[in-house]
Parts: C-alpha cells; structure tokens; sequence
C-alpha cells in the first residue's frame, strides 16, 4: 500500500466517499478501503454534507488514524436541491473538486467493496489502455440485512469478457451503463465537469460525461456492494411520477450529451409510452416534489406536465410524440432525422 502524503502531487487515484447522516455504515465503507492493497500513491477523501447523527464525528476520527484521508464538508442546502439526487450531486462535484489523482473514483458511504484488490486492478487495466477513460467492473446488488451471497452481480451480457475494450455504443446500445460507483474514470486535466453540472454532477452524468471522452475496458468483477435500503434514492419514486422521470431522463441526458442523443433516444423508452398514452386522455396525478424538479427544466413536456396538463392542442402533441416513437421502435434503422424530431417535440 503506498499512501499520498499531504503535499504530495504525484497520486495515482483519488477515492471519494460522500456521506449524510450514515454513521452506522461509515466505518464499514472506510474499513473496506483501507483494506485495499494498491502499489500507486493514493488518497481517500471524504466529504461531508452537513451530518447531523455523528457521522461527521467518526470521519474525523479517521482521519486523525490514517493520514491518507482527508475529510470535507460541504452544506447541499447552498444547492437549493428538490430532490436528494441533486444534494447528492454537491457533495460529489465538492469532493471532485478536492482530488488529485490522476484516477479517480466514486464510493457511497453506505456502500463497501468485497474485496482487497479491485482498485490496484482497474488501475493496471487503465494503464494497460491508455485510449480508454474508465475501467468497470460489475455491481454487486444486495438487500439490506440479507446476506451478501444473496446478492447478484450485474450488468449480464455475452459481450462483457474479461479485458474487452468497449466504446460509448456498445455501453449504451447494449444497456450496459450499470451505476458509476464501478467505473475508475480518467480525470480530464482540461475541465472541470463540476463547473457544467453543479448539482447535476450525480452518478449517470459523470458517466455518461467521461464516455464522451473515451473507451470503456471491462474488468470481470464484481466487488463494489451496492446496498438497496428501503429509503434509497433509486426506490423513493413510485407510480406515474417514477414513470414521468425515467420518460424524461433520455432526453435530459441527451440535451447534456448532444454526441450521444441519437444512441440514448434509439433506446426503448416505455415510460414515455406510457405517460404520454396516459395524458392525452386523463390527468396524471404527480407529487409536488415531481412537479417542482421538472420545473427546472425546459421544453414542451417538462412544462406542461409542471402547469396542470392543460390544453387540447397539448394533448395533440403528445399524441404525436407516442405515434412518432412508436414509428421509430418499428423501424429496422436508427432514423437520425425523427430521432431529432422526436427531441424537439419533447424538449422544445
């Protein structure tokens, strides 16, 4: 294990944890980092978004025993969030913004890691593919209080062997994306991606950024835990407003990754058939916190479904936004023409 100093400028990785009220977890987390045997200067950075159940008390702890880590706070309520998915995303874009290795990667504080090489091992296969901007591994999946062997690891794909390099359409035409927490990424010394996403800089955006900048080689793993915890981000949205969002998501990443709009829209997209269906004959019955996230955002579908659904020639063009994905799910060929059609008629 060779550990970064402070002052040292040439690190390998850079760990970054992000945490909030998690003090039953933390340690577990930082105990399976330490455990990690890796032969390049590294630093584990741990930041903080304003903890209020001594979660920021057994970071510093930590910190105080292992010089390798260094803790940080930042406060998401300076974000002015909607959604927890936004908080989240500050507390990442402040711990990027306190890297310095040439690698690194992203670890939730009521996650941990199964084994004691992954990182070393992501690492010699970025330097072994230096075209490539991420290493990924598979995720372990388990529910909270169950065993780990009750888990599962996935993505699941013939493609994925071990060593495989992939570019940005095999990831996304072959739904590979998985969840960022398994990708070691590249850093861009050129820019800053905080500095574009603000509270947006959350787990599919870093992705689909730092894929915008490279290949992708796999790595046939599956060692970061990912604990699925009745109150997880990823199980709070149920019924039409969970739909609405996952209808939305392709083209709110399409509008950030404009190089990757025609493969992210070529994708099925049952959401959008089923909200859109739904809408033009009743009204969809959303959450406030739903209504005041798409408020964020522009274009014709956002703001209708954000001012009360309203309006027939409204209705008529969500009706020509489900005949027009439909016509595309038939067609043998990407039609890159109604692809950019069909985002005008959503975002625009």
């Amino acid at each position: 294990m060779v550990l970064a100093m402070p002052g040292e400028t040439n690190i390998a990785l850079s760990i970054l944890v992000i945490s909030h009220n998690q003090k039953d977890y933390i340690s577990r987390c930082l105990d399976s980092i330490l455990r990690q045997r890796i032969n390049e200067p590294f630093e584990i950075i741990v930041s903080d978004d304003n903890s209020s159940d001594g979660t920021w008390q057994i970071i510093k702890e930590y910190e105080q025993q292992y010089p390798v880590i260094k803790a940080v706070q930042c406060n998401s309520d300076e974000c002015k969030p909607v959604t927890r998915s936004e908080r989240c995303g500050w507390n990442k874009a402040n711990v990027y913004n306190h890297a310095r290795g040439e690698f690194f990667v992203n670890i939730d504080a009521d996650d941990y890691l199964k084994s004691d090489d992954i990182y070393q091992t992501q690492l010699d296969a970025l330097r072994r593919n230096p075209d490539c901007s991420m290493c990924q591994q598979r995720v372990w999946q388990v529910k909270d209080g169950q065993p780990l062997s009750s888990g599962y690891a996935w993505p699941q794909h013939p493609i994925l062997k071990d060593g495989i390099v992939l570019d940005h359409s095999d990831i996304i035409q072959n739904d590979l994306i998985g969840v960022n927490p398994t990708y070691m990424i590249r850093r861009n010394a050129k820019e800053n991606p905080t500095e574009k996403y603000g509270k947006w800089y959350d787990d599919t955006v870093i992705t689909y950024y730092h894929l915008q900048l490279g290949k992708v080689v796999f790595v046939d793993r599956a060692d970061y835990v990912w604990v699925q915890y009745g109150t997880s981000i990823s199980n709070s949205d149920k019924g039409w407003d969970r739909e609405l969002l996952y209808a939305l998501l392709p083209f709110h990443h399409a509008h950030y990754f404009p190089q990757l709009k025609s493969l992210l829209l070529a994708q099925p997209n049952l959401n959008l058939v089923h909200v859109t269906k739904e809408s033009v004959f009743h009204k969809i019955r959303l959450q406030d916190i739903t209504i005041q996230y798409i408020k964020q955002f522009d274009g014709f579908v956002p703001n209708y479904f954000a001012n009360g659904q309203k309006g027939i020639w409204s209705k008529l063009r969500l009706a020509r936004i489900l005949f027009l994905y439909k016509q595309l799910r038939k067609s043998s060929h990407k039609d890159e023409k109604a692809l950019d059609k069909l985002y005008r008629l959503v975002m625009q």
